[in-house]
């Protein structure tokens, strides 16, 4: 089973689990009356969580109904044909040269990120531009990445989301895209094109 079906078959899984999870607290709630804290605690418990079940086991029915929505085949249909696109990440995942860090997998020729209950991907030469997004103290908390074509995405340092040194990260991205170079490049061509940085006669400097 090739790196996509696993993916898909994970997201799936994820929320089914937190249905059941939602679920067995809602029957905690029917079975031993809790919360007994206020007048129909247990009633307003059950109903809140049986909802929370519904919902989150609902998104495997659409999806099996509608697998253009799943989360998977929705982000690897942005960039040509499902069949296509899965197949050439396929490859890349199984790739020893995969570098991993936290949430990241640095494949031959995109950026993945991939966690238990999404998956983004960014081709290499999509990318113009990654950053830090700072805290009010200076702290790194975010990566954002910009793309050709407008996207931006933002990965945060959370529980949820995947720990990571946001700096290593964004260092490996930078690297990854030669960002770092085409941003000399451009300097280069921009002082040489610019009358004002043309090196002085001897007479001016004098």
């Amino acid at each position: 089973m090739g790196y996509t079906k696993r993916k898909i078959r994970g997201i799936n899984f994820s929320f089914l689990l937190a249905g059941l999870v939602f679920a067995c607290w809602a029957l905690v709630c029917a079975w031993y009356g809790w919360p007994r804290g206020f007048r129909g605690g247990s009633a307003a418990g059950f109903s809140v969580l049986a909802f929370a079940s519904v919902f989150f086991t609902a998104f495997p029915a659409i999806w099996a109904r509608y697998p253009r929505k799943h989360p998977v085949i929705h982000e690897l249909l942005r960039y040509g044909k499902f069949s296509e696109i899965s197949r050439r990440l396929d490859c890349e995942m199984q790739d020893n040269d995969v570098e991993v860090i936290g949430p990241f997998r640095f494949t031959k020729s995109m950026l993945v990120y991939d966690v238990s209950f999404d998956l983004q991907l960014v081709p290499y030469d999509q990318i113009v531009a990654a950053e830090i997004e700072q805290s009010s103290n200076d702290e790194p908390v975010a990566i954002v990445v910009h793309t050709r074509n407008g996207r931006q995405f933002q990965w945060y340092r959370t529980f949820m989301q995947g720990r990571f040194d946001p700096e290593e990260t964004l260092k490996k991205i930078r690297a990854a895209v030669h960002l770092d170079e085409k941003s000399s490049a451009t300097n280069d061509q921009a002082a040489t094109s610019d009358p004002s940085m043309a090196s002085q006669s001897p007479s001016a400097a004098g």
